[in-house]
């Protein structure tokens, strides 16, 4: 929701954000389900999109953050979805391989996040 609304407010914002891991359902997961959506775009259009519309959410890509999708196949096959160092190890991942200007964290709430209080 902050993205749109900075986005509104001519903010930029590219987004790199991850697949489910575990018991929950990533952001991808539910983008690959809308019709024509890429989730992996090459570079030139995310970029494109970005400007055009303000925002864009895709995955990690063999060109962009491609540490991070290591980390994901690490902390899924190996039981350590909730480790709070893989998970600052890929957040970081993201953030350093866009080059990013500015960074942000998603944070879940409710029933379907994996932490406790934090």
């Amino acid at each position: 929701m902050l993205a749109p609304a900075l986005a509104a407010c001519g903010a930029a914002v590219p987004m790199i954000s991850g697949r489910g891991l575990g018991h929950t359902g990533g952001t991808l997961d539910k983008f690959d389900s809308i019709p024509g959506y890429q989730t992996q775009p090459d570079n030139l259009l995310f970029k494109k999109v970005v400007k055009e519309i303000g925002c864009a959410v895709i995955g990690q890509t063999g060109n962009l953050a491609p540490a991070d999708k290591r980390f994901y196949a690490i902390r899924d096959v190996t039981g350590t979805v909730e480790s709070i160092d893989l998970i600052t190890a890929s957040i970081l991942s993201k953030k350093t391989g866009s080059r990013s200007a500015g960074t942000g964290a998603g944070r879940e709430v409710g029933h379907g996040r994996f932490h406790g209080n934090t």
